[in-house]
C-alpha cells in the first residue's frame, strides 16, 4: 500500500469523523485514528473538539507510548484502546471507537449479532468484550485488543465498538455497514423469523465482494459528496 502523506491522513480523519456524525454512527463522543508511515506515531482527535466540526489542523500527533508530540490536547480518555490495537495488529492502519446505537443493542440482549445483509458477512462471529467501563488503561486496552483478535470489529458490552482497518476509507465503510446490518437485523426481527447469512453463503460472498476492489472508494466518494451537499463538510 502506498504511503499516505500526513496532511492527507489528517483530512481523511476529519472527513471520516464528520461523515460518521452525519450518518448517525458517531455522536459527541468516540474517535477515529490513523497510523503514520513508520508505525510508531498516530493521528487522533483531541478529547473535547466537536466531532461535527473537526478539522485536520485540530488533530493530535501521538506516539505509541501515549505522549502527545504535536497539537493541543488532551487526547481522548480512551486513547489506550487505539494504541493497544496498533501494537497488537501490524495490519491496522486506522482504528475507530464509537457508540453506534443499533450495533450496541446486541451487547445488552440475548440475541446474537448476525449477518442479514450480504455485506454483513464481514462481521459474522464478531466477539463481545465484557468490560462495560471506559477503556482508559494500558491493561484494559490490551484486553480489548485480545478480544478483537484478527476480526474487523468487536463490540464492547453496553458501550460501543472497537474497529480496525487498513485505511481510513475502509474503516468508514465498515462503520456504516456494520451499523446498517444491525439496523436491518432489528427491523427484520420485528417482521418475522430472521434468516441469517449462513457459512456457505458467506464463502460465496467472499468471492463476490473480493471482485469489488473499487467499493471502498465508491462509498467514500459518495458519502463525501452527500456530506458536502448537506454542509457537513
Amino acid at each position: 500500500m502506498p504511503e499516505i502523506p500526513e496532511h492527507v491522513l489528517r483530512q481523511q480523519l476529519a472527513d471520516c469523523t464528520r461523515m460518521l456524525v452525519m450518518e448517525n454512527v458517531m455522536d459527541y463522543s468516540g474517535h477515529v485514528s490513523a497510523r503514520l508511515a513508520g508505525g510508531d506515531r498516530i493521528l487522533i482527535q483531541p478529547r473535547d473538539t466537536s466531532r461535527a466540526a473537526l478539522t485536520g489542523d485540530d488533530i493530535l500527533l501521538v506516539g505509541l507510548d501515549g505522549k502527545i508530540l504535536e497539537g493541543q490536547g488532551p487526547a481522548p480518555s480512551e486513547t489506550a484502546l487505539h494504541l493497544a490495537i496498533y501494537l497488537a495488529r501490524p495490519d491496522a492502519m486506522a482504528v475507530c471507537h464509537g457508540h453506534p446505537p443499533m450495533s450496541t443493542l446486541f451487547t445488552v440482549v440475548d440475541r446474537p449479532y448476525v449477518a442479514v445483509r450480504n455485506f454483513g458477512f464481514r462481521f459474522m462471529d464478531m466477539p463481545i468484550h465484557a468490560d462495560t467501563t471506559h477503556i482508559r488503561t494500558e491493561e484494559q486496552g490490551r484486553a480489548v485488543a485480545r478480544t478483537l483478535g484478527d476480526h474487523r470489529a468487536c463490540l464492547l458490552r453496553a458501550h460501543g465498538t472497537a474497529m480496525a482497518a487498513t485505511s481510513v476509507p475502509e474503516l468508514f465503510m465498515d462503520c456504516i455497514e456494520m451499523e446498517e446490518n444491525a439496523r436491518s437485523l432489528v427491523y427484520a426481527a420485528s417482521l418475522g423469523t430472521v434468516r441469517p447469512i449462513d457459512v456457505e453463503e458467506a464463502e460465496e460472498l467472499k468471492v463476490s465482494f473480493g471482485k469489488n476492489d473499487y467499493r471502498v472508494a465508491k462509498i467514500w466518494e459518495h458519502c463525501q459528496e452527500k456530506a458536502r451537499r448537506s454542509g457537513a463538510l
